[in-house]
């Protein structure tokens, strides 16, 4: 038999090992409404991967209406990666709007009807990081 001292513990300890759940799982669950999902019209170049173990990178869709924030890093050059946004943007009908170059930086900014995307690529210590933020764009009245 359980003493109650012990026994409220033990329902303590298991109440909170069920609530927890996993960096990953929490990222997917439907009923946060924030995961870290990449939208189908996003391009990441080969070779970048998606950083979301300490919620890096999140996103949410609701009819309509689509915010983002993904950080990727990985081996291939700014220039490089850039032109491949190049290249592949415009076949998801994604109009380049806007690019800043840096030293070892380059801001790419694209457009589509309501939406706006903007790549923050940056170079360091061998690594390139790459930012995208995504977001519908609200209409001024």
């Amino acid at each position: 038999m359980i003493m109650p001292g012990r026994g409220r513990a033990l329902l303590l300890l298991t109440c909170l090992v069920v609530a927890c759940k996993s960096p990953e799982t929490a990222q997917r669950s439907p009923e946060s409404g924030v995961s870290a999902v990449q939208f189908q019209d996003l391009v990441v170049p080969d070779g970048m991967r998606i950083q979301d173990a300490n919620h890096e990178s999140h996103s949410r869709e609701e009819e309509g209406w689509r915010f983002g924030h993904f950080v990727y890093s990985g081996q291939p050059k700014v220039e490089d990666a850039c032109a491949h946004l190049l290249l592949r943007m415009p076949q998801h009908q994604w109009r380049l709007v806007k690019d800043d170059q840096a030293a070892t930086s380059r801001r790419l900014r694209f457009a589509r009807g309501r939406y706006s995307v903007e790549y923050t690529l940056d170079r360091q210590d061998g690594v390139t990081q790459m930012t995208i933020d995504y977001r519908t764009e609200i209409e001024q009245k």
